[in-house]
């Protein structure tokens, strides 16, 4: 089970990097990819662009992973997707497909939709926040062709409105692990749900 992380965006609502942003003491991307890199996820590969270096200098700090510079980042985030999806191994069974904005996803959530297609090897699994679908999604390999042929600033959606049968939400407890971060007011969201928390940076 391989975990892709698309990373790669200009973060163009947030003025900013959003992905760098501190979050308790952390940039936003590194929590995500801390809860992949603690999960049973393997390999984890993480697709950056927009100012490469700086984001990659500040994911070193996590454990092993694989990253992979998106030059086509600007032509939407199924360039990400596809550059994730071909570097999977070919003996790995499926991928989960985090977005690097998600800081309140846990390793806890990943292997709980690892669990849900280990019972369910042939259903797309998404994760579902009070029966509202979201992310992360999981797809099994039989899905990666169609995948590919994406385009645009697109993650999967198009496949999964494609499959509504084989769709299986795993609902996640924590509602707010669904929370990503796109623009500056979504962000002092994120900080003060950090306070009510009791962390400070």
């Amino acid at each position: 089970m391989a975990a892709i992380i698309l990373a790669a965006g200009s973060s163009s609502r947030m003025g900013s990097h959003k992905l760098l942003l501190p979050y308790k003491g952390r940039p936003i991307v590194n929590w995500v990819l801390g809860a992949a890199c603690a999960s049973q996820a393997d390999p984890v590969i993480v697709i950056i662009g927009h100012e490469a270096q700086r984001v990659d200098g500040a994911l070193r700090a996590e454990s092993w992973f694989l990253a992979i510079h998106n030059p086509w980042y600007l032509d939407g985030m199924s360039t990400s997707l596809r550059l994730g999806l071909a570097a999977t191994p070919n003996d790995v069974d499926a991928a989960i497909i985090l977005l690097g904005d998600q800081p309140l996803v846990t390793p806890e959530i990943i292997n709980a939709m690892i669990a849900e297609f280990a019972r369910a090897p042939d259903a797309i699994i998404a994760a579902s926040y009070q029966g509202r679908r979201g992310n992360p999604v999981l797809f099994p390999r039989r899905y990666f062709a169609e995948l590919e042929t994406i385009t645009g600033d697109e993650g999967g959606r198009s496949v999964l409105a494609r499959h509504p049968d084989r769709v299986r939400l795993a609902e996640i407890d924590d509602a707010l692990a669904g929370f990503d971060v796109d623009t500056p007011e979504e962000y002092q969201t994120l900080l003060s749900q950090q306070e009510l928390d009791g962390h400070s940076d």
